[in-house]
Protein backbone atom coordinates (compact mmCIF):
# COMPACT_ATOMS: atom_id res chain seq x y z
CA UNK A 1 0.00 0.00 0.00
CA UNK A 2 1.33 3.46 -0.81
CA UNK A 3 0.60 6.62 1.14
CA UNK A 4 0.41 9.99 -0.48
CA UNK A 5 2.16 11.67 2.46
CA UNK A 6 5.26 9.48 2.19
CA UNK A 7 8.32 10.81 0.34
CA UNK A 8 8.99 7.24 -0.79
CA UNK A 9 6.75 6.16 -3.68
CA UNK A 10 6.82 2.49 -2.66
CA UNK A 11 6.48 2.84 1.12
CA UNK A 12 4.40 0.19 2.89
CA UNK A 13 2.10 0.92 5.82
CA UNK A 14 3.56 0.16 9.26
CA UNK A 15 0.31 -1.71 9.94
CA UNK A 16 1.86 -4.70 8.17
CA UNK A 17 4.28 -5.15 11.07
CA UNK A 18 2.46 -3.86 14.14
CA UNK A 19 -0.29 -6.48 14.14
CA UNK A 20 -2.99 -4.36 12.54
CA UNK A 21 -2.24 -5.98 9.19
CA UNK A 22 0.03 -8.75 7.90
CA UNK A 23 3.46 -8.68 6.21
CA UNK A 24 3.75 -10.23 2.72
CA UNK A 25 0.09 -9.52 1.98
CA UNK A 26 0.67 -10.14 -1.74
CA UNK A 27 2.32 -13.51 -1.10
CA UNK A 28 -0.61 -15.45 0.36
CA UNK A 29 -0.33 -19.24 0.54
CA UNK A 30 -3.57 -20.17 2.31
CA UNK A 31 -6.79 -18.62 3.56
CA UNK A 32 -9.03 -21.15 5.30
CA UNK A 33 -11.59 -21.75 8.04
CA UNK A 34 -10.94 -25.54 8.00
CA UNK A 35 -8.67 -26.52 10.91
CA UNK A 36 -7.73 -29.85 9.27
CA UNK A 37 -6.67 -28.09 6.08
CA UNK A 38 -4.68 -25.60 8.13
CA UNK A 39 -2.91 -28.43 9.98
CA UNK A 40 -1.99 -30.24 6.75
CA UNK A 41 -0.78 -27.02 5.13
CA UNK A 42 1.44 -25.92 8.03
CA UNK A 43 2.91 -29.42 8.39
CA UNK A 44 3.91 -29.30 4.74
CA UNK A 45 5.31 -25.76 4.98
CA UNK A 46 7.35 -26.33 8.18
CA UNK A 47 7.43 -29.79 9.75
CA UNK A 48 5.05 -32.34 11.20
CA UNK A 49 3.34 -31.24 14.40
CA UNK A 50 0.11 -31.50 16.36
CA UNK A 51 -2.46 -28.69 16.30
CA UNK A 52 -5.64 -28.14 18.29
CA UNK A 53 -7.73 -25.32 19.70
CA UNK A 54 -8.56 -25.30 23.38
CA UNK A 55 -12.23 -24.85 24.20
CA UNK A 56 -13.78 -26.81 21.34
CA UNK A 57 -13.57 -25.92 17.66
CA UNK A 58 -14.49 -22.26 17.29
CA UNK A 59 -14.61 -20.55 13.90
CA UNK A 60 -11.20 -19.49 12.56
CA UNK A 61 -10.02 -17.26 9.72
CA UNK A 62 -6.53 -18.61 9.10
CA UNK A 63 -4.04 -16.71 6.93
CA UNK A 64 -0.50 -17.70 5.93
CA UNK A 65 1.71 -15.52 3.74
CA UNK A 66 5.09 -16.78 2.57
CA UNK A 67 8.03 -15.70 0.41
CA UNK A 68 11.28 -17.62 -0.22
CA UNK A 69 14.77 -16.46 -1.04
CA UNK A 70 17.23 -19.27 -1.74
CA UNK A 71 17.38 -21.58 1.27
CA UNK A 72 15.26 -19.70 3.80
CA UNK A 73 11.61 -18.63 3.82
CA UNK A 74 9.73 -15.71 5.39
CA UNK A 75 6.33 -16.51 6.90
CA UNK A 76 3.53 -14.36 8.36
CA UNK A 77 0.82 -16.35 10.16
CA UNK A 78 -2.52 -15.50 11.73
CA UNK A 79 -4.69 -18.38 12.96
CA UNK A 80 -7.63 -15.98 13.05
CA UNK A 81 -8.91 -17.33 16.32
CA UNK A 82 -11.33 -14.83 17.91
CA UNK A 83 -11.40 -16.69 21.23
CA UNK A 84 -9.92 -19.76 22.81
CA UNK A 85 -6.24 -20.65 22.37
CA UNK A 86 -4.32 -22.40 19.59
CA UNK A 87 -1.89 -25.09 20.79
CA UNK A 88 0.97 -26.27 18.55
CA UNK A 89 3.31 -29.08 19.62
CA UNK A 90 6.40 -29.73 17.50
CA UNK A 91 8.65 -32.82 17.90
CA UNK A 92 12.43 -32.20 18.07
CA UNK A 93 13.52 -30.45 14.86
CA UNK A 94 16.92 -31.79 13.79
CA UNK A 95 17.25 -30.06 10.42
CA UNK A 96 15.92 -26.51 10.77
CA UNK A 97 15.63 -23.47 12.99
CA UNK A 98 12.59 -21.21 13.26
CA UNK A 99 13.27 -17.59 14.20
CA UNK A 100 9.98 -16.26 15.57
CA UNK A 101 8.71 -12.72 16.19
CA UNK A 102 5.41 -11.79 17.83
CA UNK A 103 3.51 -9.19 15.77
CA UNK A 104 0.55 -8.92 18.15
CA UNK A 105 -0.61 -10.82 21.21
CA UNK A 106 1.56 -13.25 23.12
CA UNK A 107 2.70 -16.83 22.92
CA UNK A 108 3.53 -19.15 25.81
CA UNK A 109 6.42 -21.32 24.65
CA UNK A 110 8.10 -24.37 26.18
CA UNK A 111 11.31 -25.62 24.57
CA UNK A 112 13.05 -28.50 26.30
CA UNK A 113 12.95 -27.59 30.01
CA UNK A 114 12.69 -23.84 29.34
CA UNK A 115 9.36 -21.98 29.42
CA UNK A 116 8.81 -18.34 28.56
CA UNK A 117 6.39 -15.82 27.07
CA UNK A 118 7.18 -14.26 23.69
CA UNK A 119 5.82 -10.71 23.41
CA UNK A 120 5.96 -8.13 20.61
CA UNK A 121 9.41 -6.57 20.52
CA UNK A 122 11.12 -9.93 21.09
CA UNK A 123 12.44 -12.81 19.00
CA UNK A 124 13.46 -16.36 19.79
CA UNK A 125 15.02 -19.31 17.99
CA UNK A 126 13.12 -22.59 18.06
CA UNK A 127 14.91 -25.83 17.25
CA UNK A 128 18.17 -27.30 18.59
CA UNK A 129 16.64 -30.77 18.63
CA UNK A 130 14.20 -30.06 21.47
CA UNK A 131 10.44 -30.55 21.69
CA UNK A 132 8.55 -27.27 21.34
CA UNK A 133 5.05 -26.47 22.63
CA UNK A 134 3.41 -23.15 21.82
CA UNK A 135 0.12 -21.75 23.09
CA UNK A 136 -1.15 -18.73 21.13
CA UNK A 137 -3.61 -16.35 22.80
CA UNK A 138 -6.58 -15.12 20.82
CA UNK A 139 -5.62 -12.58 18.21
CA UNK A 140 -2.00 -13.74 18.12
CA UNK A 141 -0.06 -13.05 14.90
CA UNK A 142 3.54 -13.99 14.34
CA UNK A 143 6.33 -13.87 11.80
CA UNK A 144 8.79 -16.72 11.29
CA UNK A 145 12.05 -17.09 9.38
CA UNK A 146 12.69 -20.72 8.50
CA UNK A 147 16.43 -21.48 8.16
CA UNK A 148 18.04 -24.88 7.42
CA UNK A 149 20.35 -25.83 10.27
CA UNK A 150 22.99 -27.19 7.86
CA UNK A 151 23.21 -23.79 6.15
CA UNK A 152 23.93 -22.01 9.43
CA UNK A 153 26.54 -24.57 10.47
CA UNK A 154 28.26 -24.33 7.08
CA UNK A 155 28.45 -20.55 7.31
CA UNK A 156 29.75 -20.75 10.89
CA UNK A 157 32.50 -23.13 9.76
CA UNK A 158 33.43 -20.75 6.94
CA UNK A 159 33.68 -17.85 9.38
CA UNK A 160 35.78 -19.76 11.91
CA UNK A 161 37.92 -21.70 9.46
CA UNK A 162 36.96 -25.04 11.06
CA UNK A 163 33.86 -26.98 12.11
CA UNK A 164 33.35 -26.43 15.86
CA UNK A 165 30.57 -29.00 16.30
CA UNK A 166 26.77 -28.85 16.26
CA UNK A 167 25.12 -25.48 16.68
CA UNK A 168 22.64 -24.93 19.54
CA UNK A 169 20.95 -21.60 20.23
CA UNK A 170 19.77 -20.35 23.61
CA UNK A 171 16.08 -21.01 24.22
CA UNK A 172 15.44 -17.61 25.78
CA UNK A 173 13.81 -14.63 24.00
CA UNK A 174 16.00 -11.76 22.85
CA UNK A 175 14.82 -8.13 22.86
CA UNK A 176 14.88 -6.41 19.48
CA UNK A 177 17.79 -4.21 20.44
CA UNK A 178 21.31 -3.86 19.06
CA UNK A 179 22.20 -6.60 16.58
CA UNK A 180 18.80 -8.25 17.07
CA UNK A 181 17.12 -5.02 15.92
CA UNK A 182 19.39 -4.97 12.86
CA UNK A 183 18.42 -8.55 12.04
CA UNK A 184 14.71 -7.76 12.39
CA UNK A 185 15.09 -4.54 10.38
CA UNK A 186 16.79 -6.35 7.50
CA UNK A 187 14.08 -9.03 7.51
CA UNK A 188 11.43 -6.31 7.28
CA UNK A 189 13.25 -4.46 4.49
CA UNK A 190 13.65 -7.59 2.38
CA UNK A 191 10.03 -8.67 2.92
CA UNK A 192 8.62 -5.22 2.14
CA UNK A 193 10.55 -5.17 -1.15
CA UNK A 194 9.28 -8.63 -2.05
CA UNK A 195 5.72 -7.64 -1.16
CA UNK A 196 6.00 -4.61 -3.45
CA UNK A 197 7.12 -6.79 -6.34
CA UNK A 198 10.70 -5.48 -6.28
CA UNK A 199 13.34 -8.08 -7.13
CA UNK A 200 16.68 -6.74 -5.88
CA UNK A 201 16.93 -8.98 -2.80
CA UNK A 202 15.56 -12.08 -4.53
CA UNK A 203 17.76 -11.63 -7.61
CA UNK A 204 19.85 -14.81 -8.19
CA UNK A 205 23.03 -12.70 -8.02
CA UNK A 206 22.15 -11.15 -4.66
CA UNK A 207 19.91 -13.53 -2.71
CA UNK A 208 22.84 -15.65 -1.56
CA UNK A 209 24.64 -12.64 -0.07
CA UNK A 210 21.39 -11.41 1.52
CA UNK A 211 20.85 -14.79 3.18
CA UNK A 212 24.45 -14.98 4.42
CA UNK A 213 24.17 -11.51 5.95
CA UNK A 214 20.96 -12.48 7.75
CA UNK A 215 22.63 -15.66 9.07
CA UNK A 216 25.64 -13.73 10.33
CA UNK A 217 23.38 -11.22 12.09
CA UNK A 218 21.41 -14.05 13.69
CA UNK A 219 24.60 -15.74 14.92
CA UNK A 220 25.68 -12.42 16.44
CA UNK A 221 22.25 -11.54 17.91
CA UNK A 222 21.21 -14.75 19.69
CA UNK A 223 23.52 -16.53 22.17
CA UNK A 224 24.61 -20.04 21.15
CA UNK A 225 27.20 -22.61 22.17
CA UNK A 226 29.81 -21.16 19.79
CA UNK A 227 29.21 -17.46 20.53
CA UNK A 228 32.62 -17.12 22.17
CA UNK A 229 34.28 -18.22 18.93
CA UNK A 230 31.99 -16.36 16.53
CA UNK A 231 32.16 -13.07 18.44
CA UNK A 232 35.94 -13.25 18.90
CA UNK A 233 38.40 -11.02 17.09
CA UNK A 234 38.90 -11.62 13.36
CA UNK A 235 42.52 -11.66 12.25
CA UNK A 236 42.30 -13.21 8.80
CA UNK A 237 43.03 -16.76 7.68
CA UNK A 238 45.04 -18.74 10.22
CA UNK A 239 48.50 -19.91 9.08
CA UNK A 240 49.17 -23.49 8.06
CA UNK A 241 50.69 -24.54 11.41
CA UNK A 242 47.57 -23.45 13.35
CA UNK A 243 45.32 -25.32 10.91
CA UNK A 244 47.51 -28.44 11.16
CA UNK A 245 47.16 -28.44 14.94
CA UNK A 246 43.39 -27.88 14.67
CA UNK A 247 42.98 -30.74 12.22
CA UNK A 248 44.94 -33.04 14.53
CA UNK A 249 42.77 -32.01 17.49
CA UNK A 250 39.54 -32.67 15.59
CA UNK A 251 40.75 -36.08 14.41
CA UNK A 252 42.17 -37.26 17.77
CA UNK A 253 40.22 -35.31 20.42
CA UNK A 254 39.19 -38.49 22.26
CA UNK A 255 42.84 -39.58 22.60
CA UNK A 256 45.49 -38.24 25.01
CA UNK A 257 47.02 -35.13 23.42
CA UNK A 258 49.92 -33.16 24.88
CA UNK A 259 51.31 -29.78 23.95
CA UNK A 260 54.40 -31.59 22.67
CA UNK A 261 52.17 -33.55 20.26
CA UNK A 262 50.69 -30.34 18.87
CA UNK A 263 54.10 -28.72 18.51
CA UNK A 264 55.37 -31.74 16.61
CA UNK A 265 52.32 -31.83 14.31
CA UNK A 266 52.48 -28.10 13.60
CA UNK A 267 56.14 -28.13 12.62
CA UNK A 268 56.95 -24.87 14.42
CA UNK A 269 58.27 -23.87 17.82
CA UNK A 270 56.14 -23.74 20.95
CA UNK A 271 56.40 -19.97 20.95
CA UNK A 272 55.19 -19.66 17.33
CA UNK A 273 52.34 -22.10 17.93
CA UNK A 274 51.16 -20.21 21.01
CA UNK A 275 51.41 -16.88 19.22
CA UNK A 276 49.41 -18.23 16.25
CA UNK A 277 46.61 -19.56 18.43
CA UNK A 278 46.50 -16.36 20.48
CA UNK A 279 46.25 -14.17 17.39
CA UNK A 280 43.95 -16.24 15.19
CA UNK A 281 41.90 -18.27 17.71
CA UNK A 282 42.07 -16.05 20.82
CA UNK A 283 43.14 -19.10 22.81
CA UNK A 284 46.11 -21.30 23.64
CA UNK A 285 46.57 -24.61 21.80
CA UNK A 286 45.51 -26.59 24.89
CA UNK A 287 42.66 -24.18 25.56
CA UNK A 288 41.43 -24.77 22.03
CA UNK A 289 41.64 -28.54 22.65
CA UNK A 290 39.59 -28.20 25.83
CA UNK A 291 36.92 -26.09 24.13
CA UNK A 292 36.65 -28.55 21.25
CA UNK A 293 36.21 -31.44 23.67
CA UNK A 294 33.60 -29.49 25.60
CA UNK A 295 31.66 -28.87 22.36
CA UNK A 296 31.79 -32.59 21.58
CA UNK A 297 30.61 -33.43 25.09
CA UNK A 298 27.69 -30.99 24.96
CA UNK A 299 26.58 -32.39 21.62
CA UNK A 300 26.74 -35.94 22.98
CA UNK A 301 24.81 -34.99 26.14
CA UNK A 302 22.12 -33.18 24.14
CA UNK A 303 21.68 -36.27 21.99
CA UNK A 304 21.60 -38.43 25.11
CA UNK A 305 18.98 -40.85 23.81
CA UNK A 306 21.41 -43.76 23.83
CA UNK A 307 20.40 -46.34 26.39
CA UNK A 308 22.38 -46.14 29.61
CA UNK A 309 24.38 -43.04 28.66
CA UNK A 310 25.98 -41.23 31.59
CA UNK A 311 28.00 -38.08 32.12
CA UNK A 312 31.06 -40.24 32.86
CA UNK A 313 30.63 -42.14 29.58
CA UNK A 314 30.46 -38.88 27.64
CA UNK A 315 33.41 -37.28 29.43
CA UNK A 316 35.70 -40.24 28.85
CA UNK A 317 34.60 -40.64 25.24
CA UNK A 318 35.50 -36.99 24.59
CA UNK A 319 39.01 -37.24 26.03
CA UNK A 320 38.43 -35.97 29.59
CA UNK A 321 40.18 -38.02 32.29
CA UNK A 322 39.51 -35.79 35.34
CA UNK A 323 35.75 -35.85 35.84
CA UNK A 324 35.56 -33.10 38.46
CA UNK A 325 37.61 -30.76 36.26
CA UNK A 326 35.40 -31.64 33.30
CA UNK A 327 32.27 -30.74 35.29
CA UNK A 328 33.81 -27.44 36.42
CA UNK A 329 34.97 -26.45 32.92
CA UNK A 330 31.60 -27.45 31.46
CA UNK A 331 29.72 -25.29 33.96
CA UNK A 332 32.01 -22.31 33.32
CA UNK A 333 31.38 -22.47 29.58
CA UNK A 334 27.67 -23.38 29.40
CA UNK A 335 26.28 -22.16 32.73
CA UNK A 336 24.88 -25.55 33.71
CA UNK A 337 26.18 -28.90 34.93
CA UNK A 338 26.62 -31.79 32.45
CA UNK A 339 23.97 -33.77 34.34
CA UNK A 340 21.50 -30.90 33.84
CA UNK A 341 22.04 -31.00 30.07
CA UNK A 342 21.53 -34.76 30.04
CA UNK A 343 18.35 -34.58 32.16
CA UNK A 344 16.94 -31.83 29.94
CA UNK A 345 17.51 -34.03 26.89
CA UNK A 346 15.75 -37.01 28.52
CA UNK A 347 12.86 -34.74 29.63
CA UNK A 348 12.45 -33.37 26.12
CA UNK A 349 12.01 -36.85 24.72
CA UNK A 350 9.37 -37.94 27.23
Amino acid sequence: MTTSSSPWPFALSADAWNGAGMPLAHCNKLLSDDIDMVHAHMSAMFCRHSLHIEGGVPPIAFCHNQAPLRGLTFNATDYGNPYGRVVVTIPPMEELYLVQFSLSGRAEISQGDESFVLDPGEMCVLGSGQRVRQVFDQGYKHFTVKIPKADLETLLAQELGFRPGELHFSSRPVRLEGVAASFAGMVRTVCDDIDLGLTAYSHPRTCGSVEDTLKRLLLAAVPHNHSDLFNGSVSGLAPFYVRRAEEYIRAHAEEPISLADLIEVSGVSARSLHAGFRRFRDSTPMGYLKNHRLSLARSALQKGAEKGISVTDVALACGFTHLSKFARDYFERYGERPSTTLRACDFARV
